[in-house]
């Protein structure tokens, strides 16, 4: 039966052979979930299990590498290059079966991003010399931390950073490794195959008008689209015309002046739909030089001409097309309904809330939590780590961190209503333990509040926070303080308050504003707040802040005293928010620190030079400690309890989300 909020979405559909319960995919996504030899791993089956169990149609394995070790960036990425992987492939498969769902495996060889060619000594396999990388300066807005952990592959020992243009022989074998993956796939249960076009891997890279070979294999369009063809053709002579497959490619390429034009690879499109292909998946890419070529593509910050771009391609071709690009279920399913795409893939979304399906198809769209676009999950595969999830703590941990019923009931005090405070709450009780949650103010939300006010999307989650709290059997008492001598009646009990505020004290700091005193003028703007701004910090509530001073026609100036903004975002999110700063006229400057606070400027000392910035208001955003104090208290008379949250060590949205789950699986 199809729901009546989203009836196109939850349509069954088809793709070639293989139908769907829905119209919801699963984007492919880079997650290093896996074992380190590129076998499948519990917790690797157990997040797409969750998916599927939460109710998408189907389910697509990013990067299911066809050479692997060869032509590979990681190693916990999905190998299909030799049964030795179909056992936990079948494993995969059955569990995801298991739920009515489809599984798919996304096939590709990584070309100029094939990493561990480069640490195995190996020249990586491309169709032409490409250029040496030019990054620009948001690029650079990152921890020393993490460069290190981008620059591993270049400098691990016996490191090849050199090319190898592909010949005939090299182009040969790497199609048959193509067809030999795809019917591995088939043979271990998945139901169909993905190829991926886009992106800038090998495929794309014989796509690429930037493709200059003067062979067979580049030049002119019909030379540069020969490889993907060929691949096509192949595995269409191995697996037979009634095994679903289907491509992944770019619409178009962003900040090149040579790229990859829609015109073209509407060709393209159709060339492949001759050649045998069910469905086409379109994407986009950028150049990698610029900083926010993730966001201003394939992981967009904003809806962008995706969806438009689908609706051309489907007048073209007789074959489903597949969008995707940050649409909310309503506008996934006004996309569907005014015949712009056949399917919706969802990728961060399916991330934060993997029961966001059945959710819909129940009419329960206030229970689907929101992402908050914090950009953890792309930004943790930049930094070559396995994906997280900021307000889904189980991401990628499903089986490490599964949520089962408490053995015994427990009478909890959570102390605390704050992010870390209410998650904690939201899972004690849904283990099925008796939950009071204490909350000294008279609102939920704490730090998230304020937050929620200079972002939309935190105040979304706020919402979804408080509306989960609200429903559930969670006893909320507002107003109430906890003190040691008043928790007689609970045999566990969870602090959550919060942290304290210890602000930088430069001379003259009685002239500055807290962040935390700026709510009435971030609700309703006043002069209070003068036209030069200078805000000391460097976590995205600066940021968040200088935007919205931005927008109320101040200038403004960052003084970060790590010259990192917004360091807890993954980067695609940083260098996004970066980029937009510093477009709209935001200095940033640092490594620097505060020397002096006058009536109407600050001075500044940074990279050994000091400078007067004009200031008419000075706003800190630093100076959050831990404060351990009633944690104490309480363990002082022998009860037991367990700090979380911004209280035990200060960790923001990710440390509440972490830590609340981490009490929640202690207790019981």
């Amino acid at each position: 039966m199809v729901d009546a909020a989203f009836p196109h979405l939850m349509r069954p559909g088809r793709i070639g052979s293989m139908e769907l319960r829905n119209r919801i995919v699963m984007c492919p996504m880079g997650l290093l979930l896996g074992h380190e030899d590129g076998t499948v791993s519990d917790n690797e089956a157990a997040f797409y299990e969750a998916r599927a169990r939460g109710g998408a149609g189907l389910l697509l394995i990013g990067t299911a590498c066809v050479g692997y070790p060869e032509g590979t960036n990681h190693p916990r990425m999905p190998g299909v290059s030799d049964d030795r992987f179909i056992p936990g492939m079948s494993h995969l498969a059955d569990r995801v079966h298991r739920h009515g769902a489809k599984l798919a495996a996304q096939l590709n060889y990584m070309g100029t991003y094939s990493f561990l060619d480069v640490m195995a000594g190996r020249p990586r396999l491309v169709p032409y010399e490409l250029a040496a990388p030019a990054p620009d300066r948001v690029l650079m807005m990152v921890t020393s931390e993490e460069m290190g952990m981008q620059a591993a592959p270049f400098v691990a020992p016996g490191a090849n950073l050199a090319y190898k243009v592909a010949d005939e022989d090299d182009i040969a074998r790497v199609i048959d490794l193509y067809v030999a993956a795809a019917d591995r796939c088939r043979r271990a249960g998945y139901d169909g195959v993905e190829l991926h076009a886009g992106h800038g891997y090998l495929i794309d890279e014989f796509l690429s008008p930037r493709n200059s070979r003067t062979d067979r294999w580049g030049g002119s369009l019909d030379n540069r689209a020969r490889f993907l063809l060929e691949v096509i053709t192949g595995i269409r002579r191995r697996v037979g015309r009634g095994y679903p497959m289907w491509m992944r490619i770019n619409a178009f390429e962003r900040h090149y002046d040579i790229g990859e034009r829609f015109d073209e690879q509407l060709r393209v499109i159709e060339m492949a739909v001759d050649a045998g292909i069910d469905a086409v998946h379109l994407t986009a890419y950028a150049n990698t030089n610029v900083a926010t070529a993730a966001t201003d593509s394939y992981a967009p910050h904003v809806v962008g001409p995706l969806p438009d771009h689908a609706a051309m391609v489907r007048q073209r071709v007789a074959v489903p097309v597949i969008t995707f690009g940050r649409l909310e279920p309503d506008e996934a399913e006004e996309c569907l309904a005014e015949g712009k795409a056949d399917f919706v893939a969802f990728g961060r979304k399916l991330i934060a809330d993997p029961d966001l399906p059945r959710k819909l198809g129940q009419g329960r769209t206030d229970d689907v939590r929101p992402c908050i676009y914090s950009y953890r999950c792309i930004g943790n595969i930049a930094l070559r780590v396995p994906t997280s999830c900021v307000v889904n703590a189980q991401a990628g941990r499903e089986h490490d961190l599964a949520l089962e019923p408490a053995t015994s009931s427990r009478n909890v005090l959570v102390a605390g209503g704050g992010p870390a405070g209410m998650e904690a709450a939201r899972l004690l009780a849904r283990r099925g333990h008796r939950v009071t949650l204490r909350e000294a103010s008279e609102r939920l939300g704490g730090q998230l509040v304020l937050a929620g006010m200079l972002d939309p999307v935190l105040d979304r989650w706020l919402g979804w926070l408080i509306h989960q709290i609200e429903q559930s059997d969670v006893v909320i008492e507002l107003g109430a303080r906890v003190e040691p001598d008043t928790i007689l009646d609970f045999d566990d009990v969870v602090v959550a308050t919060g942290p304290q505020w210890s602000p930088p004290s430069p001379p003259g700091a009685d002239r500055a504003t807290h962040v935390t005193a700026l709510g009435p003028w971030i609700q309703s703007d006043d002069d209070s707040v003068g036209k030069d701004v200078v805000v000391v910090g460097e976590t995205k509530a600066a940021a968040s802040l200088a935007d919205l001073c931005c927008q109320r026609g101040r200038q403004v100036t960052i003084v970060s005293s790590t010259g990192v903004v917004a360091e807890e975002l993954g980067p695609p999110g940083r260098f996004e928010l970066v980029a937009s700063l510093l477009r709209n006229g935001v200095r940033i400057l640092g490594p620097a620190t505060v020397g002096h606070i006058g009536d109407d400027c600050v001075t500044v000392s940074a990279r050994g030079a000091d400078e007067t910035v004009g200031a008419d208001t000075v706003v800190l955003t630093t100076g959050a400690v831990p404060d351990p104090r009633l944690a104490q208290a309480i363990s002082a008379t022998g009860r037991s309890v367990r700090p979380i949250g911004d209280c035990r060590t200060v960790g923001l949205i990710e440390g509440a989300t972490s830590s609340a789950l981490e009490a929640a699986l202690a207790i019981g």
